[in-house]
């Protein structure tokens, strides 16, 4: 009869936590807003990124970004901010495509602050030295291996482009935070080959709005040599997330728990 008792009573709880609203998901100090759980919606986070100018195949492209918003939320760690970073190897490069590999993006949570008030150098530093988040690498798509692509005026004075990748969660903890990793690893992406990435990368840029604190010779002319901070642009990062347990049915269960064995004592007492 206890036990009848505190079923109906949870169910009767279940019923009034049904009808509040639900609480926002946090994870890793991130707020990814009420509907963060649901494996149906799109975790979407736009960038601000500054990168390496490349003109051959074999070539290191270096970059750096700020995440501006999660779904759509501006405070979405309060005063800190998502930052990152990302090298990949160039291939087939000509004058109006490339092709990526070896791919990697680091993401780290720090204080917020002004990518344009130092040099390039100097922001990669500041963000190497927060707080590891999430890990990134490439996941191949195309029958040479590309994890990113990009296409447009990629040599002369007016360098533009637009690209696109994918990415898989990195889950081997040798970076960042595990909670991270688990709640970005939905495999929910498929690519061209039969398999399934976490992460979609749309990505522009061009050589129109650069940092004055970096040396751009050859920038606005077309002569720069590889590895100058020639580009910046942005990127919007998009995935689907792991599900989660609402917080108000984590307490149903342990409410539920605790009544089963507070009736299991009773019963062993009679």
């Amino acid at each position: 009869m206890a036990i009848r008792k505190i079923i109906a009573s949870s169910i009767a709880i279940a019923a009034l936590t049904a009808a509040a609203p639900a609480s926002a998901i946090v994870i890793g100090g991130v707020d990814f807003g009420p509907d963060g759980a649901s494996p149906t919606n799109t975790h979407i986070e736009t960038t601000t990124v500054a990168e390496t100018f490349i003109n051959g195949s074999g070539q290191t492209l270096l970059g750096y970004g700020q995440i501006n918003t999660v779904n759509g939320n501006l405070l979405y760690a309060g005063t800190d901010r998502l930052y990152f970073t990302f090298e990949y190897t160039s291939q087939n490069f000509s004058a109006t495509d490339v092709e990526f590999i070896n791919g990697t993006i680091n993401v780290y949570l720090g204080a917020n602050f002004n990518l344009t008030s130092q040099s390039s150098v100097a922001n990669l530093a500041t963000i190497q030295g927060y707080s590891e988040w999430v890990r990134f690498t490439g996941h191949d798509f195309t029958a040479t291996g590309a994890e990113l692509t990009a296409s447009g005026d990629l040599i002369g004075s007016a360098l533009s482009f637009k690209g696109s990748g994918l990415a898989d969660v990195d889950t081997t903890g040798v970076f960042g935070l595990a909670a991270v990793a688990s709640f970005l690893d939905a495999n929910s992406i498929a690519d061209s080959l039969g398999g399934f990435a976490d992460i979609s990368v749309n990505t522009s840029g061009d050589n129109q709005v650069l940092n004055s604190h970096d040396v751009t010779t050859g920038c606005a002319d077309g002569t720069a040599a590889a590895g100058t901070w020639c580009i910046s642009g942005s990127a919007d990062l998009r995935g689907k997330t792991v599900t989660v347990p609402e917080p108000a049915s984590l307490a149903l269960l342990g409410i539920g728990l605790f009544g089963i064995a507070a009736a299991r004592r009773n019963r062993k007492a009679a």
